[in-house]
């Protein structure tokens, strides 16, 4: 196999792992700012219940939802700082292969004018 068309396979499967690392980011991201939610909806819960008086009857099952809640959020951000950090390496080891062959196999080359934004090489069928 020739070193092009070796560095070219590279990058064909460089680009895969990227765009599954930016999935997976993307989806922890989407799951953060619910868990997020999640838990700004118990927090003010428990500001309304304490400003009413009601702080002293908050149950321990709410605690222990409200504490989850908090636990879960945790372990999203903890994941998604782990997917960024793979997507940040998926992206390095394109960007050097972009910089060896000049050209990424399957993704058309960005026109200069921007009258390509907006669309995709996957849109255009241009993907292997």
């Amino acid at each position: 196999m020739s070193e092009k068309a070796d560095l070219e396979k590279k990058a064909i499967e460089a680009l895969h792992r990227y765009r599954e690392a930016y999935a997976r980011a993307e989806a922890l991201e989407q799951e953060e700012a619910a868990a997020r939610q999640e838990v700004s909806r118990r927090l003010n819960r428990l500001e309304i219940a304490k400003a009413k008086g009601g702080a002293a009857r908050v149950t321990p099952e709410v605690l222990a939802a409200d504490q989850e809640a908090i636990s879960r959020l945790s372990e999203i951000r903890a994941a998604l700082s782990e997917a960024t950090a793979t997507l940040d390496s998926a992206f390095r080891t394109l960007a050097a292969l972009d910089e060896k062959l000049g050209y990424i196999p399957g993704v058309s080359a960005a026109k200069p004018n921007g009258s390509d934004i907006g669309s995709s090489a996957e849109e255009s069928r241009e993907l292997p």
